[in-house]
């Protein structure tokens, strides 16, 4: 028999059995040559790098999308542009009063020494504490025009553009021009025949809009209305309360007060406010007493949680203590309250009644009160 002098190693492949069996290597074939595997293990080699860029990719843009929504300072704001929760996770405003508003250079060192002490909002009265609005309204005759400045839109823009959001205030029920036109007076009787005043003419007794009248609650809602069209942020109400008695004089709302539920009515009168504010948030300033325990005449009962994204009791200082643990402390001990009853409602204080120094500013900034409003 005739040897082989063929020397060249041949390959499993080539003896016939072994097309018919697996390889020890798994599934692969015995005659698969080593070529078509290193493809193979380049191609997946290939796929779990492009997974790993796929994932850095997807985990940058997420994180870049997140900290853009949760910017506390857009540095402009359209008029389309709608504020949310979220980019006023920490808001820190203070108050602008409107005898500055006429002279652009006043605004623009008032903004100057805002931005220097960490505020990133500017709180403006656009209905004021007598009644009065101070934006340009379609609500109110030219005679009814106020002895206040108009906030007009190139103002908003002005502070806007520094990097400040705007907040309205806006005071409710205590309003002694609006009853008149609207008829919503809050009477003596039951029988409507004489007019209630929050004192006497000596002490320059004032009327309230009643919180009971639909005329009043319309009234202001189209007021919300107006200033969120008008530009504002956020809208901080004040006054959200049935008035108190005064010595020898019991304000009467309805034909029948003992069946009111007071503090429906004012729950009522939030929901529709937040509906007007057209997603802007509200904010709800009380005293602290009526966001602890509440006062049956005024709230009736507690106005804590409501419809109202943010609540700002207001806080005075004690003349000769500790002003920054006092703000602290009530910070916290109303932040716990949220906690503890599962409510989703954000605590800004409003602080009032301070000599204010570039001290206090900066204490106030690195406290633990996050969020809070200024108004001296």
């Amino acid at each position: 028999m005739a040897k082989n002098t063929n020397n060249s190693r041949r390959l499993k492949g080539y003896y016939e059995f072994s097309k018919k069996y697996p390889s020890r290597r798994g599934e692969r074939p015995i005659h698969e040559s080593r070529r078509t595997k290193k493809r193979e293990r380049i191609k997946i080699i290939l796929f779990c790098v492009f997974l790993c860029c796929l994932f850095v990719t997807s985990f940058v843009t997420i994180k870049f999308c997140y900290n853009l929504s949760r910017r506390p300072l857009p540095e402009a704001h359209g008029e389309s542009s709608t504020v949310t929760m979220d980019s006023l996770d920490k808001l820190r405003a203070t108050y602008l009063d409107n005898s500055f508003i006429d002279n652009n250079a006043e605004i623009d060192k008032a903004l100057e020494s805002a931005a220097k002490n960490g505020f990133n909002a500017i709180v403006l009265d656009f209905k004021t504490q007598e009644g009065f609005l101070t934006y340009e309204s379609d609500l109110i005759s030219p005679s009814e025009k106020s002895e206040f400045n108009t906030i007009s839109p190139s103002i908003i823009k002005r502070i806007k553009d520094k990097g400040f959001f705007v907040v309205a205030r806006i005071f409710c029920f205590e309003d002694c021009i609006a009853p008149q036109r609207l008829n919503a007076y809050v009477h003596e009787d039951a029988e409507n025949t004489k007019i209630w005043f929050d004192n006497s003419a000596i002490n320059n007794g004032k009327v309230w809009l009643n919180p009971t009248n639909s005329n009043a609650v319309s009234y202001l809602t189209k007021v919300i209305s107006e200033v969120v069209k008008a530009g504002a942020d956020c809208i901080y109400l004040e006054s959200v309360q049935f008035p108190a008695s005064r010595e020898g004089s019991v304000p009467v709302f309805t034909k029948d007060d003992k069946t009111l539920n007071r503090n429906l009515v004012l729950m009522q009168f939030l929901e529709k406010a937040v509906s007007s504010a057209n997603g802007r948030p509200v904010i709800l300033g009380l005293p602290l007493e009526a966001v602890n325990e509440g006062d049956m005449e005024k709230w009736g009962g507690t106005l804590f949680d409501t419809a109202a994204q943010m609540c700002s009791p207001v806080i005075i200082p004690p003349e000769n203590g500790d002003f920054i643990s006092y703000i602290e402390n009530n910070y916290i001990v109303m932040n716990d309250k949220a906690k503890n009853n599962f409510s989703t409602v954000r605590i800004v204080p409003t602080v009032k009644n301070l000599v204010i120094s570039d001290e206090f500013y900066s204490d106030l900034a690195s406290s633990k009160a996050e969020s809070y409003i200024i108004i001296p």
